[in-house]
């Protein structure tokens, strides 16, 4: 989940955010905008995945005490709902930069270079 799928949640969490942010009419399309909007996607993306995260952690760390990933799943849900968000907070520290970072940058090329996203 943490390459293609994750990069295109990224995408379309940005977009949404971005078009949300300027839709209020109380902000411009500026670097403070793409600052909120990708905090916002990180932290959107971050919840979003988390859960296939946990059950990908779960899965690799056992030593056979699964039969398959809906056996995990069945495991994890016993826990509670929470035990899917496990190491949120953790995973939101290390993806919430990247994603600031990466759109900043993304608008920055687009906006000094005249480079074109195709999406």
């Amino acid at each position: 989940m943490k390459d293609w799928a994750f990069g295109q949640l990224h995408l379309a969490c940005y977009d949404q955010a971005k078009q949300l942010v300027l839709g209020t009419g109380m902000m411009g399309d500026n670097i403070l905008t793409h600052f909120l909007s990708s905090f916002i996607a990180g932290g959107c993306a971050t919840f979003l995945c988390q859960p296939l995260d946990v059950l990908k952690t779960r899965l690799m760390n056992s030593k056979g005490e699964y039969t398959g990933v809906t056996h995990c799943l069945r495991e994890t849900a016993k826990l509670g709902p929470l035990a899917f968000y496990k190491g949120l907070v953790p995973a939101g520290i290390r993806l919430i930069p990247h994603t600031v970072l990466t759109f900043i940058f993304l608008e920055q090329l687009k906006k000094y270079f005249g480079i074109r996203v195709i999406s």
